[in-house]
C-alpha cells in the first residue's frame, strides 16, 4: 500500500508567496481534492509534486521515503491537463503507448498493455485513429490510458474534465474516478467547483493564498468549518450579508433566554441555530446587547444546505 505524504510545502517567486506551509496525506486507492479560487496555488502544488518546480521549501515522501530530490521519471507521478496534450500526428494506440516505448520496453508487452488500457477506457474500436477525430471525452479517455499505463505511483489530475459540457463532464468524472478506486492509485484532484470536488473526496482541502483553510473528511469540513473564511467558500451561494439578528429570530439553545457572546476576537466566529435550516456566523460582531431585543450585528448568515 502507497502513502503519499507532503511536509510543509512553500514556494515564492521574489517576494510573493504562493504556498505557505501545505501538509497532507494520501493513500493508496484515496482522492484528495484540493479546491481554491483561480492564484489560489492549486496548479503549483501538482508542479511541485509531479517534478516540474524544483526549487521550493519542503519535503515529499513515498512510504516515508523522502523523494523530494528524485526527478520526474523515477519519481512517476504523473500530471494529467485540462487539455488532453495529446499528439496529433500519432493514432491513438501510438499515443497510449509512448510511455511505454521511451522506456524500450518489448513489443510485445506493449501491445498487449495498449489493448488493455484501450478496453478499460472503452476506445478499443478508436485505436487507429488520430486525436483529430475524436470527440473531447474520448481524448480524455486516452490521456486517462496515457497516464495509467506507466503505472503511476500518483496520479495529478489538474481540472481535466472542465471544457467538457456538463452530462459528458459527470460521465466522464464518475467513470475516472472508478477506473483510480480499482487501480488503487493515490490521486491529487483540483478543481474550482466545490460540488464537483466533494463529488469524488475521501479528504477534500479548501486552498486560498497558498493555505489551506481547512482540511479533513469532507462531511466533516462542510458540518463544522473551522473559520468564517472556510464557510464562506463553502457555502458561497447561500450567503445574507450584513444582518441584524434579534432574539424572536432565534432559538435558543438549553433553555437559555439570551445569547452571550464573551471574549470576541478579531477572526472568530460562533455557531448558533436560528429557526429553519441556518446557521449564524458572528464574524467578529460589531455589536452585541442583552436586552428586549438581545442580538448581534453579524457580517453573514449561512444557509446550511439539506
Amino acid at each position: 500500500m502507497d502513502l503519499i505524504s507532503a511536509k510543509n510545502i512553500s514556494k515564492s517567486y521574489k517576494t510573493k508567496k504562493i504556498l505557505d506551509n501545505i501538509s497532507f496525506d494520501i493513500g493508496s486507492g484515496q482522492v484528495l481534492s484540493i479546491v481554491g479560487n483561480s492564484g489560489s496555488g492549486k496548479s503549483t502544488i501538482l508542479k511541485i509534486l509531479s517534478g516540474i518546480i524544483d526549487d521550493f521549501d519542503g519535503n515529499i515522501y513515498l512510504n516515508n521515503k523522502n523523494i523530494t530530490k528524485i526527478d520526474m521519471k523515477e519519481r512517476k507521478f504523473i500530471l494529467m491537463f485540462q487539455d488532453d496534450e495529446l499528439f496529433p500526428h500519432m493514432t491513438i494506440f501510438d499515443n497510449i503507448a509512448f510511455g511505454l516505448k521511451i522506456n524500450r520496453l518489448d513489443k510485445g508487452y506493449i501491445s498487449k498493455e495498449v489493448e488493455k488500457y484501450l478496453e478499460l477506457v472503452g476506445l478499443y474500436d478508436h485505436k487507429n485513429k488520430y486525436p483529430s477525430q475524436l470527440s473531447g471525452g474520448e481524448k480524455q479517455r486516452v490521456s486517462l490510458a496515457r497516464s495509467l499505463i506507466v503505472k503511476p505511483k500518483m496520479l495529478l489530475l489538474d481540472e481535466p474534465f472542465t471544457a467538457l459540457d456538463q452530462t459528458l463532464r459527470e460521465n466522464l468524472r464518475n467513470e475516472t474516478f472508478k477506473i483510480i478506486k480499482e487501480q488503487n492509485i493515490p490521486t491529487l484532484f483540483v478543481s474550482h467547483d466545490i460540488n464537483e470536488a466533494v463529488e469524488v473526496a475521501d479528504k477534500l482541502a479548501i486552498l486560498s493564498n497558498g493555505k489551506f483553510l481547512a482540511y479533513d473528511n469532507p462531511r466533516k469540513i462542510f458540518e463544522n468549518p473551522k473559520n468564517i473564511e472556510a464557510a464562506k467558500f463553502i457555502f458561497k451561494d447561500n450567503i445574507i450579508e450584513n444582518k441584524l439578528i434579534k432574539k424572536s429570530d432565534v432559538e435558543i439553545l438549553e433553555g437559555e433566554d439570551y445569547i452571550i457572546v464573551d471574549k470576541v476576537y478579531k477572526g472568530d466566529y460562533f455557531t448558533y441555530t436560528l429557526s429553519g435550516n441556518y446557521k449564524l456566523l458572528v464574524d467578529s460582531p460589531k455589536e452585541f446587547f442583552v436586552n428586549d431585543n438581545v442580538g448581534v450585528q453579524i457580517n453573514s448568515i449561512i444557509e446550511l444546505e439539506e
